[in-house]
């Protein structure tokens, strides 16, 4: 786990904390940047993360390696002749 940074920040009155200065440097945040949080149940963890400028930009090519075997366009093709 030697890509992971781990660091600590306390929470403070009315539940502010800091980010660290060496997370906010390699994760790239500035003033202004909106920060996404999520609880995790099953495994009682926050995951905090960037909020991308843009969803469209950070979710391209997501799942490109499932049409490597065969192309998109000849999927639909084949999947609207079974309608």
């Amino acid at each position: 786990m030697e890509h992971i940074v781990k660091t600590e920040s306390e929470i403070r009155t009315k539940f502010q904390i800091t980010i660290p200065d060496d997370i906010r440097k390699k994760a790239n945040l500035h003033i202004g940047d909106t920060l996404i949080w999520q609880y995790d149940e099953m495994q009682q963890e926050i995951i905090v993360m960037p909020k991308p400028k843009s969803f469209s930009d950070k979710l391209w090519g997501l799942g490109k390696e499932l049409w490597k075997n065969e192309s998109a366009d000849d999927y639909v093709r084949n999947e609207r002749e079974k309608w």
